[in-house]
C-alpha cells in the first residue's frame, strides 16, 4: 500500500455517527460524512485514477441493505470528480466481522476473500475507500489482490481511524 490517509478520529461523537450509519440503516448519513472526507482530502504521491469502495460480501450487503464503504465514496467521487469502479475488486469469500479480532486474525479471516478484475486494474493508481481504519488488514489484504492483478499503486482513504490497542 503506497498511503493510507484518514479523515477524522474514530471516538466521541464521530464513533456514534458511524455505528448509526454504518448498522442503524441510517445511510443518509454518507453524504455528510464524505464531506468530512472531501474536506480533508489530501495529497497523493499518484494521483489516483479511480474510486473503489471496500466491498462487502454479497450476503452481509443483501442482510445490510447496502454497502457503507460504496456510500462514501460514491459522495466522496462527487466532490473530487474521480471515477467510482463499484465491480473491480469482489468479496468472493464471506467472512465473520472484524470486530473484536486482533490485527493477526483480522488478516488471517480476510485471507482469500477479495478478487480483482485485471482487466479494470492493470496499470492504474487506484485509492481504496472503507469506513473505519483499525489495524490496516483489510486494506493490506485488498491492496495484495490489486497489486497482483497489476494495479500500479494502491493507496487507501478512510472515513475514520480507529485507535490501535
Amino acid at each position: 500500500m503506497r498511503q493510507v490517509r484518514t479523515a477524522v478520529y474514530f471516538s466521541g461523537p464521530v464513533q456514534t455517527l458511524i455505528h448509526k450509519f454504518k448498522y442503524e440503516n441510517m445511510f443518509a448519513l454518507a453524504r455528510p460524512l464524505a464531506d468530512w472526507m472531501a474536506q480533508s482530502w489530501p495529497q497523493w504521491d499518484y494521483v489516483p485514477d479511480m474510486i473503489v469502495p471496500i466491498p462487502l460480501h454479497r450476503h452481509r450487503q443483501q442482510a445490510r441493505g447496502y454497502n457503507q464503504s460504496e456510500l462514501l465514496a460514491a459522495q466522496l467521487c462527487r466532490h473530487v470528480g474521480l471515477p467510482l469502479m463499484t465491480t473491480l475488486l469482489r468479496r468472493e469469500r464471506y467472512t465473520q466481522p472484524q470486530v473484536g479480532l486482533s490485527a493477526v486474525d483480522r488478516h488471517a479471516n480476510l485471507s482469500g476473500a477479495f478478487t480483482a478484475d485485471a482487466d479494470l486494474v492493470h496499470g492504474k493508481h487506484i485509492l481504496l475507500i472503507d469506513d473505519v481504519f483499525t489495524t490496516g488488514a483489510t486494506l493490506s489484504v485488498a491492496t495484495e489482490i490489486l497489486l497482483t492483478a497489476g494495479a500500479q499503486t494502491v493507496s487507501g482513504y478512510c472515513l475514520a481511524r480507529a485507535k490501535q490497542r
